[in-house]
């Protein structure tokens, strides 16, 4: 028969797992930014160049007329890669995964400190987790799947937060 858990467990549960949902957002804030980032400067380099290309036209001139063509390939394409939306969507539930977190924080504390009854402890966690359930949802316009290389950084960086911040070992 499985051992009951406590509600210091259950709400250590939670936290872990908020933690979790939250790093992951970091993390592909950082991904969607980057990716971003690159198009942007790919854009600029293409643009640039094809200005500048008009003094070499005549040497290298399928090559430019290829990057000149790829430029405009990549700019018509843009608005179906919306990584700036998908940073501020992510950037927004990250923002308030965090603040879930912190409050989900302040109830373990409690609970682990026995500042709280069980039942109100209880309630408030019901709470919490609706808002989380809630915040963790996306759009249809903007719904991620995290990677196995996001779901493995975030797992480290959440056991490592837990273990040096709360001093919770999994």
């Amino acid at each position: 028969m499985a051992k009951k858990q406590t509600l210091e467990e259950i709400v250590k549960v939670e936290f872990r797992d908020c933690r979790f949902h939250a790093d992951c957002m970091a993390l592909m804030v950082k991904k969607y930014r980057n990716y971003d980032k690159w198009i942007n400067v790919a854009l600029a380099i293409t643009s640039s160049s094809s200005i500048a290309s008009w003094a070499i036209w005549n040497e290298y001139g399928k090559i430019w007329g290829f990057i000149i063509a790829l430029s405009q390939v990549i700019t018509a394409l843009k608005p179906l890669f919306p990584f700036n939306k998908h940073v501020h969507t992510l950037n927004t539930h990250c923002y308030k995964q965090e603040a879930l977190f912190l409050e989900l924080e302040e109830l373990w504390f409690k609970v682990k400190d026995k500042r709280i009854g069980e039942e109100e402890a209880r309630q408030q966690l019901t709470h919490l987790k609706k808002r989380i359930t809630e915040n963790e949802f996306f759009d249809d316009d903007d719904s991620f799947e995290f990677s196995k290389k996001v779901i493995d950084e975030a797992n480290k960086m959440t056991k490592e937060t837990l273990s040096v911040k709360y001093n919770i070992e999994d």
